[in-house]
């Protein structure tokens, strides 16, 4: 195999990228001595999503360039290089693809659409030949009076089967799908299971059976599974939805054994069950400190189950994996490595840590000899980066929270600028992994801290339902003890300290600024949250499928619109405009489907009212919740870093 020869093909594919400067004019930042240009950091991966046909003769990838992907097929001797399909990044988005078989690849597309003032995506699919032939853009046709399917990628590859899928379609009743098999090349259906009103997701064994539904009736999470297709659907648990209970995850190799999570001494864990006696559990994998819930990993004929993917964090269990990472491992240390694709002892796959930018090799087991293929951000070398320590902060009430502080090179022996940096959700969570917003900062000189706040998932269910009800609160104070330990330890210069933050995160930079002026020179804030009671109200539509689990679930977490009305109203920074008095930069997308850009829109219109000067708000006009297009990734650091420049 001619590694040499891939590794020219992406090489050559990297050069019609835009050549990285600070020219642009509006933006235009002097850049200090060892400083990147923002586009080293915020454009788009050059190379995202490889991997091998089954037969181990074909790659294909996706490639961004100037704001446009493409997905590519090549050979492994750099030949038959085709361009399958391209998007603009505009309307719509290349989610992903799936080789079926050695020949066809099913490529996700997202669509952004909107009905009347309500904004949503839409799911299609795409199928084409690796060599570019036998194109089909409308695969899935709907007769005029069946419903026409918002989400029509959600598909299961069949073992064996190059030519059909299983494919779950929701073409009679809305919400509630049907099974049916796929055919890749012409479209045809064949409905094979019918819901009985209420399952939402299916779960197919490695065989094709489908054997487990997960469903929602009124608040209550319903799992069902039979044993033979001519069976009758058993119950095989039922709880409250808005509480912890069973969740199926998929089958291994055998048709019966089944991979549940479930709640094991308060935290998530991970169990196999036969489903001729499933009262009857294994435990597979479990941990004293974090829940392990997530995605099954499986070898890459996707037949085993070897391990699962725990946000971001792969825990194993299967031997052979566990010793061929090992043996990988010996040459990059420091590093997390994701099994992709193998073929002959031969394997695909990416690796990356906290100091180093993800990079895609290729291992060959036999001669225990590693090649660089491509890198994600080629600009981004090691050198550039800074390194990432865990520290465990305690609380003002004595919690222990579990923290992540990059520190740049120069900064560690005095009290430097510093930016605190809470994630998303807020049931989310930062592990020690690379982060293209912490190395921009690091690189600008920051410090960065990322705590896991109360309420943050992954630390069990006593730890997530403590931040229930504390939008703004103890949640708040938490971020605040961060900073404030940073100040005790000499790491941060009191003087110099920003909060910043997107989602979840944009709150609470908002709330940062609100609560602890003096702590804090400025706040960046994207696609904030400021109103929690029009949050409520998006959010709990009663004309939304299971709108009344959904309701029941915010409640617990967030608050009763009626009961919960006054903490929520004094904890909403829409109506706390009169309570800023440093500099803010506010960004947010017109066309994001998770936080409505009226939610900014309202706190500005409020600052506007009351004359408060002290604030930049940027809105872009294509932008979705995650920057998912360069151009608009590009402007918000453009605009952040120059603002940021002025505070340190």
């Amino acid at each position: 195999m001619h590694f040499i020869a891939l590794l020219l093909v992406f090489l050559s594919l990297a050069a019609c990228q835009p050549k990285l400067s600070n020219s642009n004019q509006e933006f235009k930042v002097e850049l200090k001595p060892g400083e990147l240009p923002v586009e080293a950091f915020a454009a788009l991966p050059v190379f995202e999503q490889m991997s091998w046909s089954p037969d181990g003769k074909t790659v294909a990838y996706l490639q961004n360039s100037k704001g446009k992907t493409a997905l590519i097929t090549a050979g492994l001797n750099a030949e038959n290089q085709k361009i399958l399909i391209t998007s603009d990044n505009l309307k719509s988005f290349i989610k992903n693809y799936e080789w079926v078989g050695n020949e066809r690849l099913l490529i996700r597309i997202n669509y952004l659409e909107k009905f009347q003032d309500v904004k949503f995506i839409e799911t299609r699919l795409f199928a084409i030949n690796k060599d570019g032939t036998q194109a089909n853009g409308e695969l899935i046709q709907f007769n005029h009076n069946e419903n026409h399917s918002q989400f029509q990628d959600n598909f299961t590859v069949i073992n064996g089967d190059d030519r059909k899928v299983l494919i779950e379609l929701d073409k009679t009743n809305r919400g509630s799908p049907d099974v049916y098999t796929l055919d890749i090349y012409d479209g045809h259906l064949d409905k094979i299971v019918s819901n009985p009103h209420y399952v939402r997701k299916w779960i197919f064994d490695k065989q094709g059976g489908i054997r487990v539904g997960m469903g929602i009736d009124g608040n209550k999470k319903r799992i069902i599974y039979r044993m033979n297709p001519e069976d009758e659907w058993n119950v095989l648990a039922e709880y409250n939805g808005s509480e912890r209970g069973m969740i199926p995850l998929g089958f291994g190799e055998e048709p019966d054994q089944l991979y549940i999570s479930a709640p094991d001494n308060g935290r998530a864990a991970v169990y196999k069950i036969n489903l001729k006696n499933p009262q009857q559990r294994k435990l597979v994998f479990a941990s004293p400190k974090y829940d392990i819930e997530g995605k099954l990993i499986y070898s890459t004929d996707r037949k085993r189950v070897i391990g699962i993917n725990n946000s971001g964090i792969q825990y194993l269990w299967d031997a052979t994996t566990i010793e061929l990472q090992k043996e990988i491992g010996k040459l990059l240390p420091n590093t997390s490595t994701h099994l992709i694709s193998s073929h002959n002892q031969t394997h695909l796959f990416l690796a990356s840590g906290p100091k180093s930018a993800p990079l895609y090799y290729v291992f060959d087991e036999i001669k225990k000899s590693l090649y660089p293929v491509a890198e994600m951000y080629p600009d981004l070398k090691p050198e550039y980066l800074n390194e990432t320590r865990k520290l465990e902060i305690e609380a003002r009430d004595g919690l222990r929270l579990e923290a992540y502080l990059t520190q740049p090179k120069q900064n560690i022996a005095h009290a430097t600028p510093t930016i605190i940096f809470p994630h998303g959700g807020p049931l989310g969570r930062d592990i020690n992994r690379f982060d293209y917003w912490t190395q921009f900062f690091a690189n600008r000189g920051w410090n960065v801290l990322r705590l896991n706040f109360r309420g943050s998932s992954g630390y069990g269910e006593e730890f997530s339902k403590s931040g229930f009800k504390r939008w703004g609160l103890e949640m708040q104070d938490d971020i605040t003890d961060g900073a404030n330990w940073l100040i005790k330890n000499h790491i941060a210069d009191p003087g110099k300290i920003c909060i910043v933050g997107a989602s979840y995160g944009g709150y609470a930079a908002l709330m940062g600024v609100i609560k602890t002026p003096d702590l804090y020179q400025c706040a960046v804030s994207f696609a904030p949250v400021t109103d929690l009671l029009d949050l409520i109200d998006d959010a709990t539509n009663r004309h939304l499928q299971d709108s009344e689990l959904k309701s029941e679930i915010i409640e617990k977490q967030i608050g009763h619109w009626w009961s919960d009305r006054d903490r929520m109203k004094k904890t909403s920074p829409a109506n706390l405009a009169s309570s800023f008095h440093k500099p803010v930069l506010i960004g947010h997308g017109a066309e994001d489907r998770a936080v409505s850009v009226e939610q900014s829109r309202k706190l500005v219109s409020e600052f506007k009212d009351i004359g408060f000067g002290q604030y930049e708000y940027l809105e872009l006009e294509n932008a979705d919740h995650y920057l998912s297009r360069e151009q608009d990734r590009l402007a918000f650091f453009r605009t952040m870093d120059k603002f940021l420049k002025h505070y340190q």
